[in-house]
């Protein structure tokens, strides 16, 4: 079994075990609030659909045996997986400290840059997919969910 295939086996799991934690939460007595099983369900069920292609798709590579032994990351990558879990981290701290509108659009340009990498980093694409991702979610948010977004502790 190879590493794709495991990997895809245990996303899966681990959205079956999501989906199954997110049952025992409460639901909400809000009548216009989605609840608090609207989000985990869909990101479980991201988790299930990922994994499973993840596992087929793999599978198929190894009966073609087209399977290769390639390493799993380089160290680039590994820096850069490492830094974006630091940003999300970041991220986190940011919302609880200066909230949504000030923390998300500089953190969305900072996730850009970090997958960008430093050659193909363009200030005017990141600024025009900030915009587009920061309107999007107060869109979401704030219109179509009328939910209340990180306002921090600072503000």
């Amino acid at each position: 079994m190879t590493k794709d295939i495991s990997l895809g086996a245990f996303l899966c799991a681990l959205g079956l075990a999501g989906i199954y934690l997110t049952a025992q939460v409460p639901s909400s007595t809000f009548t216009d609030d989605p609840g608090p099983h609207l989000f985990p369900y869909f990101s479980c069920a991201i988790l299930i659909l990922c994994g499973f292609g993840m596992a087929i798709t793999a599978r198929g590579r190894e009966v073609r045996g087209q399977d290769s032994q390639e390493s799993f990351m380089t160290p680039t990558e590994v820096a850069r997986s490492a830094l974006l879990i630091g940003l999300l981290v970041l991220y986190g701290l940011s919302l609880w400290l200066v909230g949504f509108h000030i923390a998300t659009p500089i953190m969305t340009f900072a996730f850009y840059a970090c997958i960008a990498g430093r050659e193909r980093l363009s200030i005017l694409r990141g600024a025009i997919y900030t915009a587009a991702v920061y309107g999007a979610l107060c869109l979401l948010f704030i219109t179509f969910l009328h939910s209340y977004l990180p306002e921090g502790q600072v503000f």
